[in-house]
Protein backbone atom coordinates (compact mmCIF):
# COMPACT_ATOMS: atom_id res chain seq x y z
CA UNK A 1 0.00 0.00 0.00
CA UNK A 2 2.97 2.37 0.72
CA UNK A 3 4.22 2.13 -2.63
CA UNK A 4 1.14 3.00 -4.45
CA UNK A 5 0.64 6.25 -2.15
CA UNK A 6 4.40 6.74 -3.29
CA UNK A 7 4.07 6.64 -6.76
CA UNK A 8 0.92 8.70 -6.57
CA UNK A 9 2.97 11.26 -4.80
CA UNK A 10 5.35 10.97 -7.21
CA UNK A 11 2.59 11.76 -10.34
CA UNK A 12 1.62 14.69 -8.35
CA UNK A 13 5.24 16.18 -7.94
CA UNK A 14 5.57 15.45 -11.78
CA UNK A 15 2.36 17.47 -12.67
CA UNK A 16 3.18 20.19 -10.49
CA UNK A 17 6.40 20.59 -12.39
CA UNK A 18 4.62 20.58 -15.82
CA UNK A 19 2.59 22.57 -14.54
CA UNK A 20 4.94 25.39 -13.27
CA UNK A 21 6.61 24.85 -16.89
CA UNK A 22 3.51 25.91 -18.68
CA UNK A 23 2.72 29.04 -16.09
CA UNK A 24 6.18 30.03 -16.96
CA UNK A 25 5.46 29.38 -21.09
CA UNK A 26 2.26 31.13 -20.67
CA UNK A 27 3.90 34.41 -18.57
CA UNK A 28 6.69 34.62 -20.73
CA UNK A 29 4.41 34.32 -24.09
CA UNK A 30 3.70 37.96 -25.23
CA UNK A 31 1.10 37.14 -28.13
CA UNK A 32 -2.13 35.31 -26.12
CA UNK A 33 -5.16 35.08 -27.45
CA UNK A 34 -6.46 35.88 -24.18
CA UNK A 35 -5.67 37.53 -20.76
CA UNK A 36 -2.56 35.86 -19.20
CA UNK A 37 -4.20 36.06 -15.71
CA UNK A 38 -7.20 33.98 -17.20
CA UNK A 39 -4.97 31.42 -19.18
CA UNK A 40 -2.91 30.85 -15.79
CA UNK A 41 -6.22 29.95 -14.18
CA UNK A 42 -7.78 28.07 -16.56
CA UNK A 43 -4.25 25.74 -16.84
CA UNK A 44 -4.10 25.76 -13.17
CA UNK A 45 -8.12 23.99 -12.77
CA UNK A 46 -7.84 22.22 -15.67
CA UNK A 47 -5.24 20.48 -13.95
CA UNK A 48 -6.10 20.24 -10.24
CA UNK A 49 -9.29 19.03 -11.46
CA UNK A 50 -7.46 16.47 -13.70
CA UNK A 51 -5.46 15.15 -11.01
CA UNK A 52 -8.25 14.99 -8.49
CA UNK A 53 -10.39 12.49 -10.88
CA UNK A 54 -7.51 10.77 -11.18
CA UNK A 55 -6.47 10.17 -7.62
CA UNK A 56 -10.12 9.81 -7.44
CA UNK A 57 -9.76 7.27 -9.21
CA UNK A 58 -6.95 5.30 -8.47
CA UNK A 59 -8.31 5.50 -5.27
CA UNK A 60 -11.52 4.23 -5.40
CA UNK A 61 -11.16 0.06 -4.78
CA UNK A 62 -9.39 1.03 -1.96
CA UNK A 63 -11.97 3.22 -0.63
CA UNK A 64 -14.94 0.49 -1.18
CA UNK A 65 -12.14 -2.06 0.48
CA UNK A 66 -12.55 0.04 3.88
CA UNK A 67 -16.50 0.68 3.47
CA UNK A 68 -16.83 -3.32 2.52
CA UNK A 69 -17.84 -5.48 5.46
CA UNK A 70 -16.50 -8.66 3.48
CA UNK A 71 -12.96 -9.87 2.96
CA UNK A 72 -11.53 -12.86 0.54
CA UNK A 73 -9.95 -16.28 2.44
CA UNK A 74 -7.94 -18.47 0.72
CA UNK A 75 -7.07 -21.25 2.83
CA UNK A 76 -3.76 -23.34 1.76
CA UNK A 77 -0.72 -25.34 3.01
CA UNK A 78 2.57 -23.63 3.34
CA UNK A 79 4.68 -25.21 0.49
CA UNK A 80 7.75 -23.35 0.77
CA UNK A 81 9.30 -20.17 1.95
CA UNK A 82 11.95 -17.83 0.70
CA UNK A 83 13.67 -14.50 1.53
CA UNK A 84 14.36 -12.22 -1.49
CA UNK A 85 17.50 -9.65 0.27
CA UNK A 86 17.78 -6.18 -1.83
CA UNK A 87 20.97 -4.17 -1.68
CA UNK A 88 19.82 -0.27 -1.82
CA UNK A 89 22.55 2.15 -3.56
CA UNK A 90 22.57 5.70 -2.23
CA UNK A 91 25.33 6.96 -5.33
CA UNK A 92 28.66 6.54 -3.19
CA UNK A 93 30.76 3.75 -5.63
CA UNK A 94 33.15 3.74 -2.73
CA UNK A 95 31.14 3.03 0.44
CA UNK A 96 31.28 -0.66 2.13
CA UNK A 97 28.13 -3.13 2.38
CA UNK A 98 27.81 -2.22 6.17
CA UNK A 99 26.71 1.63 5.44
CA UNK A 100 24.23 0.17 2.66
CA UNK A 101 20.79 -0.02 3.26
CA UNK A 102 19.38 -3.80 3.49
CA UNK A 103 16.14 -4.51 2.00
CA UNK A 104 14.41 -8.14 3.21
CA UNK A 105 11.40 -9.33 1.61
CA UNK A 106 10.09 -12.75 2.84
CA UNK A 107 7.94 -14.88 0.84
CA UNK A 108 5.72 -17.88 1.69
CA UNK A 109 4.31 -20.10 -1.01
CA UNK A 110 1.27 -21.53 -0.36
CA UNK A 111 0.52 -23.89 -2.95
CA UNK A 112 1.08 -22.07 -5.80
CA UNK A 113 0.20 -18.86 -4.64
CA UNK A 114 3.20 -16.87 -3.66
CA UNK A 115 2.53 -13.52 -1.29
CA UNK A 116 5.01 -11.36 0.21
CA UNK A 117 4.35 -11.40 4.24
CA UNK A 118 6.21 -9.21 7.04
CA UNK A 119 9.38 -10.88 8.68
CA UNK A 120 7.47 -11.98 11.80
CA UNK A 121 5.01 -13.83 9.81
CA UNK A 122 7.46 -15.47 8.28
CA UNK A 123 9.16 -16.45 11.12
CA UNK A 124 5.92 -18.12 12.65
CA UNK A 125 4.85 -20.05 9.78
CA UNK A 126 6.62 -23.66 8.66
CA UNK A 127 6.76 -25.71 5.80
CA UNK A 128 3.87 -27.97 6.01
CA UNK A 129 1.25 -25.95 8.20
CA UNK A 130 -2.39 -25.25 7.34
CA UNK A 131 -2.90 -21.40 6.69
CA UNK A 132 -5.22 -18.98 5.39
CA UNK A 133 -4.98 -15.70 4.01
CA UNK A 134 -7.16 -12.84 4.12
CA UNK A 135 -7.59 -10.33 1.13
CA UNK A 136 -9.95 -7.72 0.10
CA UNK A 137 -12.42 -7.79 -2.27
CA UNK A 138 -11.55 -5.51 -4.36
CA UNK A 139 -7.86 -4.01 -4.54
CA UNK A 140 -6.67 -8.07 -3.56
CA UNK A 141 -4.43 -6.51 -0.71
CA UNK A 142 -3.14 -9.18 1.88
CA UNK A 143 -4.37 -8.47 5.20
CA UNK A 144 -3.31 -11.03 7.06
CA UNK A 145 -1.98 -14.76 7.76
CA UNK A 146 -3.26 -17.10 9.89
CA UNK A 147 -2.69 -20.14 11.22
CA UNK A 148 -5.26 -22.74 10.52
CA UNK A 149 -6.48 -24.34 14.17
CA UNK A 150 -6.66 -28.26 13.98
CA UNK A 151 -10.64 -28.35 14.66
CA UNK A 152 -12.20 -27.43 12.40
CA UNK A 153 -12.34 -23.91 10.02
CA UNK A 154 -11.48 -21.84 12.73
CA UNK A 155 -8.27 -19.42 12.07
CA UNK A 156 -6.01 -18.62 14.96
CA UNK A 157 -4.69 -15.38 15.11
Amino acid sequence: MRQVVVSYLANGIILSVLIAAAIIFVQKKDNLPVEKGAAVTVLLLTAVSGFAAFLFHAISDYLKDLRSDSKRIYSGQVTDKSTNTNWGWHGNPGADSCSQPKLIECFLVIDKRRVCVEEDEYNSFGIGDRVKLYFTTRSNILLGVAKESHSGNKAQT
